[in-house]
């Protein structure tokens, strides 16, 4: 059930163009389709420049683009006073739906960002579900605020949320977050809220079990109020983010941040949690907010997060904590398959036949999947797939029979080469390798530390990162390791680099040979039609 006062916006966060556009792409599809009806305005914001400007600035971004847009009949040099900005705010529900990301735990889906991954579930003739699908209708059942009082409601887009709506209220005033009750240990990975009744008397970002002790996070049952990243402002409430982080309207006529900090957020980021919530709560003091901004990664100055703390105080802080609430991620390339398969229970109401989730897929002859705990997504089939445990294989053509070692992830990607010629990336790799870390924090690739990968496949560091890199500070995410070639089937020619300790002298001279890319370029240079087309075409 949707509540009766509609939505003005749907706004999701991107954090480059080509992502940007991709998601246009998608959320044109399902307009196109009647699937938004519930939206006067669907729309996509993407950090600028290629910046990466935080959930925070995300967040103020697009409102002030909702904002340019409502202003529109003014002239540029026309002033807007406070007033006239509460009297338009006052009058929008806006959603934004936070997407940007590099997906470096989810490389299989960078290409189409986190949000619009596939996921089980029942599938039209025109559109296979998604993880935005998913979401979408537990955001549309929150209920409304009260009228006049406008609505910016944010909310995560990387878990699939399971919760009962109508049992919050977001007619409260200031920011009204939702909060689930959960163990102090997995808590101390997320935000916690200081609850009195319905109030909020303190934030804490990723704070130990002792330290949610001694603040009063827990309650007599030992369990703390975890954050579920779904918060609400009213417009009074924007008003005050404006004030703190320096908004009004330019020259241009466009919304901006006075250039001081707006070269912070370009250059650091701001953090709805981390330089936002910190500062709110009705017993947060100055000491508190700058140290948890600080232990939670914030690099902004004491003295600008002392100006900022002042603006934000007056704003009301309030919690909801729904009776229950299940989380399932899909963050990771393991909870692909671990989240999956609940989904999938969940659906059907009984444990599945087996454990390879098959989404996408078309089968065709004699082919057939085997194997346990795996992911299969945008595939043909005309032979045999053997999977031997946590595998995960996405845009493959299996033509002849493959049988893939455990852990072992399979990708082939459509794109563009450096010169603009269509290409396939072939990316081999482990389920457990983050793409993210460095090689001093214990980066791997296909299990191995990436320094022992590259040694075994007879490529340098400068080769794989470029001459003057330091090494120790690189990751897999930037390591040219992902061979292109012209044609998909000859990915088969490269399934040894899951065993690079036993290459031959032969294939370490055809990949040093090769034509290798990045996980960053394979980001940017993704054929992005050719990449939805395997996903529309399977039943």
């Amino acid at each position: 059930m949707t509540s009766s006062i509609p939505w003005d916006y749907l706004i999701v966060t991107a954090s480059n163009e080509a992502q940007g556009s991709a998601y246009e792409k998608q959320l044109d599809h399902r307009q196109a389709l009647g699937l938004l009806p519930q939206f006067r305005t669907v729309m996509v914001v993407t950090d600028p420049g290629g910046k990466r400007i935080g959930s925070g600035g995300s967040t103020l971004l697009c409102i002030m683009r909702v904002l340019d847009r409502e202003q529109a009949p003014l002239s540029p040099s026309t002033s807007t006073p406070v007033q006239t900005i509460e009297a338009i705010l006052n009058r929008l529900r806006i959603m934004v739906i936070h997407a940007g990301g590099d997906s470096r735990r989810l490389p299989a889906y960078g290409p189409c960002g986190k949000i619009f991954i596939p996921v089980p579930g029942k599938s039209t003739p025109v559109i296979a579900p998604t993880l935005f699908d998913r979401l979408l209708p537990s955001f549309l059942a929150l209920p409304a605020p009260h009228q006049g009082s406008g609505q910016i409601l944010v909310a995560s887009g990387d878990a699939l949320l399971h919760f009962d709506p109508s049992s919050v209220r977001m007619n409260l005033q200031g920011l009204t977050a939702l909060a689930c009750l959960d163990t102090p240990e997995h808590s101390s990975k997320h935000g916690v809220f200081v609850p009195d009744g319905d109030r909020v008397t303190c934030y804490l970002q990723k704070p130990s079990p002792e330290t949610q002790a001694k603040s009063g996070a827990i309650n007599a049952a030992g369990q703390s109020a975890l954050d579920m990243g779904v918060m609400s402002f009213d417009a009074a409430a924007v008003l005050l983010l404006f004030k703190a982080f320096e908004i009004a309207r330019g020259s241009d006529g466009r919304f901006t941040w006075a250039p001081a900090i707006e070269e912070l957020i370009l250059s650091r980021g701001l953090d709805l949690y981390r330089e936002i919530c910190c500062a709110l709560g009705s017993d947060a003091t100055l000491a508190h907010y700058i140290r948890s901004a600080r232990e939670s990664g914030s690099s902004w100055e004491d003295s600008v997060l002392g100006p900022v703390f002042l603006a934000l105080r007056p704003m009301p802080f309030h919690l909801q904590v729904v009776p229950s609430c299940r989380f399932m991620h899909f963050g990771t390339t393991k909870q692909l398959i671990s989240s999956g398969l609940e989904l999938l229970q969940q659906d059907t109401g009984k444990a599945p036949v087996t454990t390879h989730l098959a989404l996408n897929t078309r089968l065709s002859g004699k082919a057939k999947i085997t194997g346990p705990n795996s992911w299969v997504e945008g595939c043909t089939l005309t032979s045999t797939l053997h999977l031997t445990g946590f595998n995960v294989v996405v845009g493959a053509d299996i033509n002849t029979p493959i049988t893939l070692p455990a852990n072992a992830c399979l990708e082939i990607v459509p794109g563009y080469d450096r010169q603009g010629a269509s290409v396939h990336f072939i990316r081999c790799y482990g389920i457990s390798d983050t793409f993210k870390d460095s090689v001093e924090k214990g980066g791997t690739l296909c299990g191995l530390p990436l320094l022992a990968w590259l040694e075994s496949a007879g490529l340098d560091p400068d080769s794989a990162w470029g001459t003057g890199a330091v090494v120790a500070k690189q990751s897999l995410w930037d390591a040219r390791v992902f061979p292109a070639v012209k044609h998909h089937a000859e990915y088969s020619d490269w399934l040894w680099l899951f065993d690079v300790q036993h290459a031959t002298v032969q294939q370490k001279k055809a990949f040093l040979k090769a034509d290798r890319y990045s996980a960053a370029e394979v980001a940017l240079m993704t054929n992005q039609n050719a990449f939805y087309a395997r996903r529309d075409s399977t039943p």
